[in-house]
């Protein structure tokens, strides 16, 4: 039995009423578990959307497929940031000093 995400999706295709951005959203959605193995397994976002837009899986932009990632995907956080980092600079807060400081930059 097909899940309601994809009962929606399919529905929305069929609509022909249906807005552009509403119609890419679903196509998304209906193929977000391989885009998110192909991702966990290595691949780019470019990568991955040049190989779907090239067999005509999907038909919009990249910087939309981005959105659409970013959106509706859990992507793992980059190897060289830690959650420890992250903290720290949402932390500090921005503070201007119209006098420089003499110390050399880390």
């Amino acid at each position: 039995m097909r899940t309601l995400s994809e009962r929606i999706a399919e529905r929305i295709q069929r609509k022909p009423t249906a807005s552009a951005a509403l119609r890419n959203r679903s196509t998304f959605i209906n193929l977000r578990n391989e885009i998110q193995r192909a991702y966990t397994d290595g691949w780019s976002l470019l990568a991955i959307w040049k190989t779907l837009h090239d067999e005509g899986r999907i038909s919009f932009t990249y910087q939309a497929f981005r959105r659409y990632a970013h959106q509706l995907i859990d992507l793992p956080m980059p190897a060289n940031v830690s959650q420890q980092q992250i903290r720290k600079a949402a932390a500090e807060p921005f503070a201007f000093k119209a006098k420089p400081a003499k110390e050399p930059l880390p």
